[in-house]
């Protein structure tokens, strides 16, 4: 009965996809994205809560967190338009499906879409220069050989340190913490 039940689950997963290769791809880029927020979000903690003590610390973070922001928006763009541009609808339609569950429940989620107003442009962006690039079915291959590399770091350097400028107020993490305080302490044993 398992192997049945896998076997649906497997052809409903692979339907919307022409091919094992374009799941791979969602996928790559779906974890490039994901992987995409660790780096600005430890960039934006060490800027507002640096000193907290911790028991590791990032060696060189003004190097490493930058060159993993970049890397992880160059595996998007290799990943082609075709695939960044769904991508970038399913998750804005997410975003508003948050936004609308937000709002109807009455959180406080809506204070902090200024930390988040970064993420719309960085998506489009990565869009636009898909569709300029040349990866990917529908890509139009005006940005050339290299220079498409260097537009994606610019833009992906542009981003990064707009999205750490825009994070929460060292006054608003600290409220953060305290109000999750008990929290923390039940999950590190305190």
């Amino acid at each position: 009965m398992s192997i049945l039940v896998a076997a649906v689950v497997g052809c409903l997963a692979l339907g919307p996809f022409k091919s094992w290769k374009a799941l791979v791809n969602v996928i790559t880029a779906a974890t490039a994205i994901m992987y995409a927020f660790a780096p600005v979000s430890l960039a934006a903690l060490h800027k507002i809560d640096g000193r907290r003590p911790r028991s590791y610390r990032v060696p060189m973070p003004s190097l490493l967190l930058p060159a993993a922001f970049c890397s992880a928006n160059l595996i998007i763009y290799w990943g082609g338009f075709e695939t960044t541009w769904k991508l970038a609808c399913a998750i804005c339609i997410g975003l508003a499906l948050f936004a609308v569950g937000a709002w109807s429940s009455h959180t406080a989620a809506g204070h902090t879409l200024r930390n988040a107003v970064w993420i719309l442009p960085w998506f489009g962006g990565q869009v636009l220069i898909g569709f300029l690039g040349r990866y990917g079915n529908g890509a139009r291959n005006f940005l050339p050989n290299w220079v498409d590399i260097f537009v994606v770091i610019v833009f992906a350097l542009a981003i990064f340190y707009w999205a750490v400028n825009v994070a929460l107020t060292i006054e608003a993490a600290q409220a953060a913490v305290e109000k999750d305080a008990p929290q923390i302490d039940y999950a590190t044993g305190e």
